[in-house]
């Protein structure tokens, strides 16, 4: 009686690069991602001329430090503590714990900055934008899983088409480059697209998720603008 051997199949090698535009654009950058367009686009609204002054790094600096380190720490504690398996938090249950978390941090930052007389109200309004997304996807992730990414490029897209009717087709300046704003929506609607193709790419999401993070994250800017505009 000849044995069978059953070979299993090795597992798929990673999408490195599916990883890599994940990492890039993980939705606790976008209010960075969103300071340094604002401040490209209009600098004077920060009370600087150049985004290469002190104070604008400073600006800088305390938004990312708010809006990505810390809540990626407190994502690495709750990890550490066993309360959640992974950052990567493949289950929608595992997003609850987090999304609580940092819902409470970024409506704290929206708070602190919108008491600032030195803070542009259309950045507060952004801010604002981004807490209604995020309170909109916990809600959404109690009955489904929802793409977070998408979340936060269809937000990145809706400032930038926000910033285009503000402003007009002024542009950015990027050395001695100005990036027009009408490219500017252009160049996030195809990053937008190449985010939700990773994530689809990896498995993370269906595609109903990912069209669905679209759709929270562009509409809560427009609803955030009304409270201020």
């Amino acid at each position: 009686m000849s044995a069978e051997v059953q070979l299993s199949e090795a597992p798929p090698p990673p999408n490195y690069p599916a990883l890599a535009i994940s990492g890039l654009f993980h939705p606790l950058l976008l209010p960075t991602y969103i300071f340094l367009i604002l401040a490209g686009v209009n600098p004077y609204l920060f009370g600087t001329s150049d985004l290469g002054e002190p104070r604008a790094m400073s600006n800088l600096i305390l938004i990312f430090l708010d809006t990505f380190v810390i809540p990626v720490i407190a994502v690495l504690i709750m990890v550490r503590l066993n309360m959640i398996n992974s950052v990567m938090m493949h289950e929608k249950s595992e997003r609850i714990g987090p999304l609580l978390l940092v819902m409470v941090l970024y409506f704290w930052i929206f708070y602190n900055f919108s008491q600032s007389n030195q803070t542009p109200t259309i950045f507060t309004s952004f801010l604002l934008g981004v807490v209604i997304a995020l309170v909109t996807s916990f809600v959404v992730n109690l009955l489904d899983k929802i793409s977070l990414h998408a979340v936060g490029m269809g937000g990145l897209v809706a400032v930038s088409v926000i910033m285009l009717a503000l402003f007009g087709p002024n542009g950015i300046n990027v050395g001695e480059v100005t990036v027009g704003l009408p490219l500017l929506v252009l160049v996030s609607v195809l990053l937008a697209g190449v985010v939700g193709t990773a994530r689809l790419s990896l498995g993370a999401h269906s595609l109903l998720q990912v069209i669905a993070g679209y759709l929270i994250g562009f509409v809560a800017q427009f609803v955030a603008l009304k409270f201020y505009f």
